[in-house]
């Protein structure tokens, strides 16, 4: 429907306009009245109306002014004059200010109908060619996008660019959507034109993928990443399950837009390194440098039995933090070092697999949640990104540590006793598990003190000498034996020996084979 006011000084004429024809049969709505030419002009700029019928005479302002005023801004909305017998050739002058017609009072009910119809075509007409004339000049700029992309075809790209996105900055803004088809991004692509390409915000295109948005950068969106941010929300409406969006830098020349469009495609690329919920930019705070290599280390480079053993203590003492500040510093760790995405989910599963292993061997009271937990670790994956990835890895480890009776000083204790005996032959000291399990050195070994009744390394050392008086006992050289049990110096385990038996290793068997 087309919108009309009718502007009148008699109520009577107004009214009687109204009611006089079923404007709707024609096309038309009667969205308003006005008595006056200042009403009038107030009632026009909220309305927007696209006929006005102006009674040619009124107090103040006349019909012919309200016509003129309006036309200086405005030269699609459509006029008909109301006039007497006495303004007849003063009403032919309104022509000039493109009127479409002029009506005589008291208003002829089919001379009316005819101008409406007419007005009508006219109007119809107007909005198809408004509509090819955007439709085209919407492809026009599509074409100018993909001719700066690729670099072909300059001499209509210049024709083009002559005439279409003269701007003095620009940024390009890309929306990757995950798993749509053809038809989604399309029918995405007109609504973000709703909203970007009315205001002359940007013109939006599709490439490889990506909805794209090349920004007018002279409306200078450089802070205003959230307003942005929330309005591709917007038109998301929540209809997608995931979506990312990154804008690049400004720039001068809309030949540099390729170089601009590959580093916004970096970002999004790489958008497992980045949190959710914003608009990645350069200046993005991130765990991550953007310009990471797809690089191929070998897992072993970062000690992952190292990580698996740190996480095993951490799990048999109960220690949830240390679990998530182990998984935290090996994460970094992946990231400093360049690794891709797909390394990095490659390790984490290889390190959560030993661990469920090992832990499956000693723990065998728990190993159907160990079995379920199993069945889900390749489930990281599917993690978008790498929060939720240590997230997902920390909550699998929860769901253990919640069947492992890890509650008090006891048991902690316990563990750390338990601890010795599986692994005395490896480097353990005091400091590392302090530092692995988050509890001050000092604090740790008084407890281990109060309950064992032992230093903790004095409690090693022992422990290690009653399994090197085996091995001493099973033929083994007094060399090797200090190798198995953990000691690097065999003179330093000579020493141990004497000062706990009383005898050197050598005399220590002799005598036992002796009797």
């Amino acid at each position: 429907m087309f919108k009309v006011l009718i502007v009148d000084d008699e109520p009577i004429t107004r009214q009687g306009l109204v009611m006089l024809i079923p404007w709707e049969s024609y096309g038309f709505e009667v969205v308003g009245t006005a008595a006056n030419g200042n009403e009038a002009i107030e009632k026009y700029s909220s309305l927007s109306p696209n006929l006005m019928i102006i009674d040619i005479r009124m107090p103040g302002m006349s019909g012919i002014e309200l016509i003129e005023r309006i036309r200086v801004s405005d030269s699609s909305v459509q006029f008909l004059i109301l006039s007497g017998h006495a303004e007849f050739e003063y009403a032919k002058k309104a022509i000039s200010n493109n009127v479409k017609g002029y009506l005589l009072k008291p208003v002829d009910e089919d001379e009316l109908i005819r101008y409406l119809q007419e007005i009508n075509t006219k109007l119809v007409e107007a909005l198809e060619y408004n509509h090819i004339k955007v439709k085209k000049d919407e492809e026009n700029r599509e074409r100018i996008i993909h001719f700066a992309l690729e670099g072909e075809r300059l001499d209509e790209f210049k024709y083009c660019s002559d005439h279409f996105l003269e701007w003095n900055k620009y940024r390009v803004l890309l929306i990757s959507v995950d798993e749509q088809s053809n038809s989604d991004l399309m029918n995405l692509k007109n609504s973000f034109r709703e909203f970007f390409e009315e205001g002359n915000i940007g013109t939006v295109f599709i490439y490889n993928s990506y909805i794209g948005i090349l920004l007018n950068d002279e409306l200078e969106f450089n802070g205003q990443y959230d307003y942005l941010y929330k309005n591709l929300q917007n038109v998301f409406h929540n209809n997608y399950t995931h979506f990312t969006a990154a804008i690049s830098n400004p720039f001068d020349k809309i030949t540099d837009i390729f170089a601009y469009y590959e580093s916004t495609c970096k970002l999004i690329n790489h958008q497992f390194f980045f949190d959710e919920g914003y608009l990645l930019n350069e200046s993005s705070e991130t765990a991550i440098k953007v310009e990471i290599q797809d690089s191929q280390y070998e897992v072993e480079q970062f000690k992952m039995t190292s990580v698996v053993d740190k996480l095993l203590f951490a799990m048999e003492i109960g220690d949830l933090s240390a679990i998530k500040r182990i998984c935290d510093e090996v994460a970094m760790w992946m990231i400093d070092e360049n690794y891709s995405e797909n390394i990095i989910k490659k390790n984490f599963i290889q390190i959560i697999s030993s661990l469920l292993n090992k832990l499956m061997y000693e723990y065998q009271d728990i190993r159907e949640t160990l079995s379920n937990v199993f069945t889900r670790v390749f489930e990281i994956e599917n993690q978008p990104k790498i929060r939720a990835l240590l997230s997902f890895v920390n909550s699998l480890l929860a769901e253990i540590l919640e069947k492992m009776d890890v509650k008090n000083t006891d048991v902690l204790v316990k563990k750390m006793i338990n601890l010795i005996e599986r692994n005395y032959d490896k480097n353990i000291k005091l400091e590392t598990l302090s530092k692995v399990l988050n509890y001050n050195r000092a604090y740790l070994g008084k407890l281990f003190k109060d309950y064992t009744g032992e230093h903790f390394n004095t409690y090693l050392d022992k422990v290690r000498i009653e399994n090197g008086k085996n091995l001493l006992l099973q033929g083994l050289k007094v060399y090797q034996v200090a190798e198995r049990i953990g000691f690097s110096n065999v003179d330093y385990f000579h020493s141990k020996f004497r000062k706990y038996e009383g005898m050197s290793p050598s005399t220590y068997r002799k005598s036992k084979m002796m009797n």
